[in-house]
């Protein structure tokens, strides 16, 4: 991959790049959509990522292609004089505005660069917060502003929240910028407090289904639902002193349902009750116990059809078609929903076996959903980082 994108970059810049980085997609295990309400998420980031070549120009303009993203078009716009255009170059945008007006750091240069992606587009495995994480690193080594890295995970949430425009919590660049191989993330979106759990699977094996629905996250419902989250929260405050949803009590959400519209309480109760899911499977992560993290993952995906109405006929379908195969201990939808993918965890590691099940999976799936469906193995990988050449 390393040299097919140095050759790129010389096929199209005409010049050698400086430097290369690459920065990891992610997976939710799971804790969805309470990143947001200040509730525990367990992510890690994957192998699956962006690889960036890139070399800094002597002026202010940014150069910028990708075979992911728009078929290696040649992108161009001045770091002193920039408008949102609606495509991939807004993450970069944006990571470079929050650098100027929240950091306070002064950018000298433009630059070339050239992406090449291996995350299906719009698939949920937060390709927008690893572009945001890979834009972050490249600025902050080349200026030597020496922000942490944790910083720099602040840094990308906010460029998208405040630039891009999405309503995002922390958990995705978290999970790009902060991922270590063979562990996920137990993170804490409220206090930012973490650990890193083991997961080493030995006989069982997870894989990524990708529905091949593209959905935007800006033009979807998600906002919306930080909203009803919002008014279910501001209902609750006025009884009860809590910082977010998932610092409320089970009963004490039951006993304010008559104030709440139904849609507003059902949002609600899975951000309570995911919050708890969480925490069980990471003790059960701790002990071995894969039969329980599989039963909290089927009724994850229950909670999120049912309660928080994201998932829809494509995610439904496979997760569905996926959860009846002999091996499977449990699926459920990955991501923000709307599209995009879904996990499932497997008892077993033969490969062959399980590919021969999801191919005849792939067959029924497109015949209820005219698309066709995808599939990977994952595996926990490092984070955001830059290759020596």
């Amino acid at each position: 991959m390393l040299n097919k994108i140095l050759d790129k970059f010389k096929n199209i810049y005409n010049k050698e790049a400086f430097m290369c980085y690459f920065s990891p997609g992610r997976v939710n295990i799971i804790g969805e959509h309470i990143d947001y309400n200040g509730g525990k998420v367990l992510p890690m980031a994957i192998s699956l990522g962006i690889y960036a070549a890139i070399s800094f120009n002597e002026d202010t303009i940014c150069h910028a292609s990708s075979n992911g993203f728009l078929d290696e078009k040649i992108l161009t716009f001045d770091i002193n004089n920039y408008e949102k255009s609606n495509d991939f170059t807004d993450y970069i945008k944006g990571v470079i505005e929050i650098f100027k007006t929240k950091y306070n750091k002064v950018i000298t240069n433009g630059f070339d660069i050239y992406l090449e992606s291996t995350l299906p587009s719009s698939s949920g495995l937060s390709s927008s917060a690893a572009l945001e994480l890979l834009i972050s690193h490249i600025i902050n080594d080349y200026f030597n502003f020496g922000l942490s890295n944790i910083d720099l995970v602040k840094l990308s949430q906010t460029a998208e929240r405040e630039y891009v425009g999405v309503s995002c919590g922390i958990m995705d660049q978290f999970a790009c910028g902060m991922g270590k191989e063979n562990k996920c993330i137990l993170l804490n979106t409220e206090t930012i407090e973490y650990e890193y759990i083991d997961f080493v699977l030995n006989n069982a094996s997870l894989y990524i289904l990708n529905t091949n629905k593209p959905r935007n996250l800006v033009e979807s419902k998600y906002n919306e639902r930080c909203i009803e989250c919002a008014e279910a929260l501001s209902i609750l405050q006025n009884d009860l002193n809590v910082a977010n949803l998932c610092s409320v009590k089970e009963s004490d959400l039951i006993s304010h349902k008559s104030l709440m519209k139904d849609n507003v309480y059902n949002r609600a109760l899975h951000a309570v009750k995911e919050e708890l899911r969480v925490e069980e499977a990471c003790n059960s992560l701790n002990k071995g116990d894969l039969v329980n993290v599989g039963k909290l993952l089927n009724e994850s995906h229950a909670s999120l059809r049912d309660l928080y109405d994201v998932t829809g006929l494509h995610l439904d379908t496979i997760v569905s078609l996926v959860q009846d195969l002999p091996f499977t201990l449990g699926a459920r939808m990955t991501g923000a929903g709307f599209g995009g993918c879904c996990i499932a965890l497997f008892n077993t590691n033969d490969d062959s076996l399980i590919k021969n099940e999801l191919n005849k999976i792939a067959v029924k799936y497109e015949e209820i959903t005219n698309c066709k469906l995808t599939y990977f193995k994952a595996c926990p990988s490092d984070a955001t980082r830059r290759i020596i050449l």
